[in-house]
């Protein structure tokens, strides 16, 4: 009987995936977008990343993407260590960007690797 464990490579894939989706999503939601980290933007990151909308009381069930303690790890360390324009001028990068396109700056690309190491499986 075997286990289905991710390999790197499909773990990176999936990472990466979720990075770039959560970006996007919050990029298209189709209000206007904030223009500093904050409620607002953390809100439209988490719906991005977890693949789901909050419930009434601001939990995320059933996420089809990234784990909420994965994607608050993520949101967190954007806010502590990568300007928000920066943050900005990426998510911007994602909207405008064919799929295997998209570059990650080495910071953002930082931020997900600690919190993947901290939280190894992001994806469900």
């Amino acid at each position: 009987m075997s286990s289905r464990r991710p390999t790197p490579l499909r773990l990176a894939v999936a990472t990466t995936s979720l990075v770039v989706l959560a970006f996007v999503s919050s990029a298209c939601s189709g209000e206007t977008q904030p223009g500093e980290y904050g409620e607002a933007y953390q809100a439209n990151f988490m719906i991005g990343c977890t693949g789901v909308e909050p419930q009434d009381d601001g939990t995320f069930t059933n996420p089809s993407l990234g784990s909420p303690p994965f994607c608050d790890c993520v949101y967190q360390g954007l806010e502590e260590k990568v300007p928000f324009e920066q943050a900005k001028e990426f998510e911007d990068q994602q909207a405008e960007s064919e799929p295997g396109e998209i570059t990650i700056p080495d910071n953002i690309n930082q931020v997900y690797e600690a919190c993947k190491a901290s939280n190894p499986e992001p994806a469900q």
